[in-house]
């Protein structure tokens, strides 16, 4: 019981701490700087932020959310990224254990967390998590006991032509851009982890999640009709809604045709 509840800690501990790390990744890969090099810094004032001003959680609130050397605004982003992803590490180990899948889930639902934030902030989906963990997808699922490499490889690449065909049909009657290539690089990424039936799932249900919220977007917070949807932060949702209960989502998707 103690060895578990130690687990459970540790996780979390573990969880926070890698939150900070997200939020090195959220803010400067968007802005193709090196994740390594400077160490933490205030955006604002550009001076380096010491180990004991970047404790998760803890130094937020200890600094009120303001930088100590110039008095700027922390964004809260901040807190929630290392709280979220301490929620998210405990969720993936009350799930599946402190195994391989653990490692698996937890590192692809991590990568569908940044693309969340990447894509809400700034818009982008950087090509790192993107093209990167489709090449980490493909090649972890000869490691799965859960999905064939073939399954990962059918599945980027109907992904890919069901993105590239909208991209196209789009561009022809709207003359302009419906999905920018960040997604379409994302869905594969989405297909090589989930496998085609799962990801042809997500599409849609991020589509009817995209729906509802535009309407909410455009009629209650009276924004215009041509406002922008995020869609790869939508994809990120229903991806990691897809990690913890995707198998049950499919059997429900399945027994409908029973």
């Amino acid at each position: 019981m103690e060895i578990v509840l130690f687990e459970k800690i540790a996780v979390i501990l573990f969880g926070l701490v890698f939150g900070s790390f997200f939020n090195v990744l959220i803010y400067r890969l968007p802005r193709e700087m090196n994740i390594a090099k400077p160490r933490s810094f205030c955006p604002v004032c550009k001076h380096p932020i010491p180990w004991h001003h970047n404790i998760p959680v803890i130094s937020y609130i200890a600094l009120r959310g303001r930088c100590h050397f110039c008095g700027a605004k922390i964004p809260i982003r901040y807190p929630i990224v290392e709280i979220l992803t301490g929620i998210l590490f405990y969720l993936n180990f009350i799930k599946f254990g402190l195994n391989g899948t653990f490692f698996i889930n937890t590192v692809f639902s991590s990568v569908f967390f940044i693309l969340f934030f990447t894509d809400l902030e700034e818009r982008i989906l950087p090509d790192e998590l993107t093209i990167g963990g489709s090449i980490f997808a493909i090649g972890i699922s000869f490691l799965r006991n859960d999905i064939y490499w073939v399954e990962a490889l059918i599945g980027g690449l109907i992904g890919f032509l069901i993105f590239i065909g909208a991209y196209y049909l789009f561009l022809k009657t709207k003359k302009k851009e419906g999905l920018g290539w960040g997604d379409i690089k994302y869905i594969i990424l989405i297909g090589a982890f989930f496998g085609p039936l799962k990801m042809l799932l997500i599409i849609i249900l991020s589509s009817i999640l995209g729906v509802l919220l535009w309407l909410i977007i455009v009629f209650v917070f009276k924004k215009e009709k041509d406002y922008e949807l995020p869609f790869g932060s939508y994809l990120s949702i229903v991806s990691l809604v897809f990690v913890f209960y995707g198998e049950k989502i499919t059997a429900a998707y399945n027994s409908l045709f029973r």
